[in-house]
Order: structure tokens, then sequence, then C-alpha cells
């Protein structure tokens, strides 16, 4: 069992060689519309906040946004879910960023040039080639924008992953064959410890979502993540009722998981 996640360039075959992997061997391929089928049972303003901007270039008013926080923070919740059923293919929205340091994960990267980039889309999408550069630059800008504003890293750098593939020099199915090997060797590095490595960034996760989308609750800066022993809150809380409503989430999310308060109270 093991875990892909897949960071692509427009139209270099990101859903292609996903979806063959997850056909091949039988994961689970969890790209936009089955987020969307997750965030179904938040609320609709979830599903149209998120139709609006995903993976889009979010604005500085985006960024400290209430509803926006809420929908990165229930959409990286519903990523570390998906990762735990283990077998997924996780397609963009930074999940390798998320998942960086857990052993059993593979994360790939697929690139290819402008110019054979610029081929598919006037192929896939009907435009001229004009407008298919442009789509290209704004689709690759508004991505490592989105990487940028939300996980305060560089898309481009290929450090962050562990394959890179240029699928203008390897095809679809060489890629898929190599990534399907790849993931069975991944498979033998889940271990009792691993896991729980895992489940404690999916408690957090969740712990953050459950706070971010609770309109009652206020905290301009909030950090919610696992250490590896515990979960540790921190930011800043104007309001004792916030505090007491975010010791409830807690109580309730953390399942038995150590937690560290160092939320701070200030008048």
């Amino acid at each position: 069992m093991a875990i892909l996640t897949i960071s692509r360039e427009f139209r270099s075959g990101g859903q292609e060689i996903g979806t063959a992997v997850a056909e091949r061997l039988r994961y689970d391929y969890v790209g936009k519309e089955r987020i969307l089928s997750d965030l179904r049972g938040q609320g609709d303003r979830w599903i149209a906040l998120l139709n609006e901007v995903d993976e889009d270039r979010p604005t500085i008013w985006d960024r400290f946004d209430w509803e926006y926080q809420g929908l990165m923070a229930l959409m990286e919740s519903t990523i570390y879910d998906r990762a735990m059923g283990d077998r997924v293919v996780l397609v963009g929205r930074g999940a390798n960023f998320l998942l960086e340091g857990i052993p059993y994960a593979l994360r790939v990267r697929l690139t290819a040039p402008i110019e054979k980039r610029i081929e598919r889309v006037m192929r896939k999408d009907g435009v001229d080639r004009k407008n298919a550069l442009r789509l290209i630059e704004k689709m690759d800008n508004d991505r490592a924008s989105f990487i940028r504003a939300n996980f305060h890293r560089d898309w481009y750098d290929l450090t962050a992953y562990d394959m890179v593939f240029n699928t203008a020099v390897q095809g679809f199915e060489e890629i898929t064959d190599i990534v399907c090997n790849a993931l069975q060797e991944k498979a033998g590095k889940l271990t009792l410890e691993v896991w729980e490595l895992l489940r404690g960034r999916m408690l957090a996760a969740r712990i953050k979502a459950h706070i971010a989308t609770n309109s009652r609750i206020k905290i301009p800066t909030l950090k919610v993540f696992f250490d590896g022993k515990c979960i540790i809150l921190q930011g800043v809380v104007h309001r004792m009722a916030d505090l007491e409503a975010i010791g409830e989430i807690v109580t309730v999310s953390a399942q038995g998981t150590p937690v560290r308060n160092e939320l701070r109270y200030r008048i």
C-alpha cells in the first residue's frame, strides 16, 4: 500500500498518467471532482468557493479572508483523510508538500517543453496557438502562486519531488510503468510509526478545519500541526469564548492524541 502525489505543469499529462496508474493498481484517483464530492457534506458555499479559486492565484484579500482560509483548511484535511486510506493518487493542490517526510508516499512531478504543451492544448482544448500559450502561462503562474501563498514553497523546486518526468521525452505508458513499479517498492516502507505520523497530521488538519470553518471563532493567525508526538495549536485569541469553543473541538477531534495548546489570550 502506498500513496502517489502528482504535481504537473499544465497539459503535461497529469490526468492521463494519474488515471492510468489508478486503473492499473486499483488506486483511488483524487482530483478536483473527488474533492468537490468530499466537500459537499460541508455546505454548498465551500463547493462554490472551490470552483472559483481552486489552484488559482490568491489575492491578498483571499489570504486573510476567513472563508478562503476555511476552504484551504478543509482541502488539506480532505487530502489527509484520503491519504490515510492508502492506495490513492492525489493530483495537485500541494499534496506533495503535505506528505513530505512520509516514506511510503511517492511524490512525482510532470513537466514538458512549452511547445509540446502548446500542441496538446490546441488539440485538447480547441484553441489557437496564441490562446494556448496564454492559457499555459496563466495556469502555471496561478498554480505556482497558489503553492507560494498557501505553503510558502517553490512549485518549480525539483528537489521537492521524488521523481521528475519530462513527458515529451518519455511517453505516458513508460512513465506509468516506472511509477507503478516505484509504488510497489514504496509500499514496503509503511510501518506503524510512519502511519502514526500521518494520522497525527490528519488529526491536526481536521482540528484546524473545524476551527477555521466555525463562523463563531475568529483567530487572525492560526497554526495547528503535529510535531511527531503531539498536536500543537498556536495563535492569538481575543475572546474567552473562542478558547472555550476551540477546547470543545479539540476534545472531540484529537481522538486521544496528546495536544499542547499554545494559544495566547490577548484582550
